[in-house]
Order: structure tokens, then C-alpha cells, then sequence
């Protein structure tokens, strides 16, 4: 690779990299994320609710262990909105710390949570 292509190939990546592309990007697929999971919950839920389900129903452990799975997994949407929200009010260095943070953490206790949740639903006795 030549010279000149290879310093076109460094900018186009630095350009890909910068502050303002990337804060963009997490702006973009926060929203992504969000949908999904506000999405994935109720398709789970939905039918089971439909069907007279409830979590008080369960053993105290499960029950106990579907609430803090469903709290984690609200903590972490909460922080997908976060991260999906356009920045309005902060400068862009700290917008960008914050959603990269937001993004990252609210995945991981977002899927976590949901979860959790769900492996209580499915482990849980049934109960006639």
C-alpha cells in the first residue's frame, strides 16, 4: 500500500473515531437498543400475563429473584434511553463520556435483568 493511501486510510479511521461520529453512532443504536428492549419484555410477558400469570404466584425465591431481575433490567433500559437521547445539554466531551458509560452499562444489566427474570419464570415450580 502506497504511502498517500495508507495516510487516507489513518484519517478515514481517526474521521470514524472522532468524538462527534462516535457520540452519533451511540445516539443511533441506543435507540436500537431501547426498542429491542422494550420490545423483547413485552412479547415475553404478554402472553404470559394474558394467561393469569403473575410473579406473586411463584415461591418467595423466584418471585424474589424475577423482581430484581425486572429492577436490573429497568435500571439498564433506563440507561439506554439515556444513551439514545440527543445531547442538549452537556458539551460534547461529557455527552460523549456519558453515553458511551450509558450504553455499556445499560446493555449489560438490560440482558442481565431480563435474564434473570426469565430463568426465575422458567426454573419456578408450577403451581396448579
Amino acid at each position: 500500500m502506497s504511502e498517500q493511501r495508507t495516510t487516507e486510510v489513518d484519517a478515514g479511521a481517526a474521521e470514524m473515531e472522532s468524538m462527534p461520529v462516535e457520540t452519533a453512532r451511540i445516539i443511533r443504536t441506543g435507540t436500537v437498543w431501547t426498542a429491542a428492549a422494550m420490545l423483547a419484555p413485552a412479547l415475553g410477558l404478554g402472553p404470559l400475563l394474558a394467561g393469569g400469570w403473575r410473579p406473586g404466584a411463584m415461591p418467595i425465591v423466584f418471585a424474589a429473584a424475577w423482581w430484581l431481575g425486572a429492577l436490573v433490567a429497568a435500571a439498564g433500559l433506563a440507561l439506554l434511553v439515556w444513551a439514545g437521547c440527543p445531547v442538549l445539554g452537556f458539551r460534547l466531551a461529557q455527552a460523549y463520556r456519558q453515553k458511551v458509560v450509558s450504553i455499556r452499562v445499560g446493555i449489560v444489566l438490560n440482558l442481565s435483568g431480563m435474564t434473570l427474570a426469565g430463568l426465575a419464570i422458567l426454573l419456578a415450580p408450577v403451581s396448579h
